[in-house]
């Protein structure tokens, strides 16, 4: 390669979109993890909190939810862990990610509330643009607009996200807990042999 290719950066290897998103995975959750000081069970009670809220319908408020639960539970119960990391994991729910997650959390919900006739969500988002939106000659400000649209945000979509996100969370956080122990326990043991050695 010429010192002119050097110079612009043509001829530079790019990565591609998922090597860059696993990169930043490692650099911002999994080493900030391995390397928290303390007690290995806090740091994994801190992934395994960040993962809860993280499946929850709760984007936007993630972070602070993380910073009163651990207000609580360091106040309440005695139970610390790493604030930082566990606001960390809740990235994984993100711009991105959140689209993904809802409809998953929608899909789930809508089968444990057994309505299985309306899984995909089309009936609920037709009757709500049809009747809110005009679409059948109803001013969309009236009362009647809104009450629909309070019914099915609440009753229908909301409801069915609220009760698909909760095996979601529950498996996020106790998966999020001992994964994280057996890894930072390893990762310490390793680093301790290789002082030894």
């Amino acid at each position: 390669m010429g010192t002119d290719e050097q110079n612009t950066g043509v001829g530079k290897r790019r990565h591609s979109a998922p090597r860059r998103f696993m990169r930043l995975l490692r650099l911002r959750l999994i080493i900030p993890m391995i390397r928290a000081r303390g007690k290995p069970e806090n740091t994994a009670r801190a992934v395994a909190v960040g993962l809860l809220y993280a499946f929850t319908p709760t984007f936007g408020i993630q972070m602070a939810l993380t910073i009163l639960h651990w207000y609580i539970s360091r106040k309440f119960f005695r139970k610390d862990f790493n604030v930082v990391i566990a606001m960390a994991w809740t990235w994984v729910t993100n711009f991105v990610t959140v689209p993904i997650c809802y409809y998953a959390f929608f899909l789930t919900g809508q089968v444990l509330l057994g309505r299985w006739d309306d899984l995909s969500g089309f009936e609920s988002f037709n009757n709500f643009w049809q009747t809110a939106m005009g679409k059948t000659g109803n001013d969309p400000t009236s009362i009647q607009a809104w009450e629909t649209y309070f019914s099915i945000i609440f009753e229908g979509w909301g409801l069915a996200i609220l009760v698909g996100s909760i095996p979601f969370a529950v498996v996020g956080y106790v998966v999020g807990y001992y994964w994280t122990l057996r890894v930072v326990i390893r990762w310490r043991a390793a680093k301790l042999a290789k002082r030894a050695a």
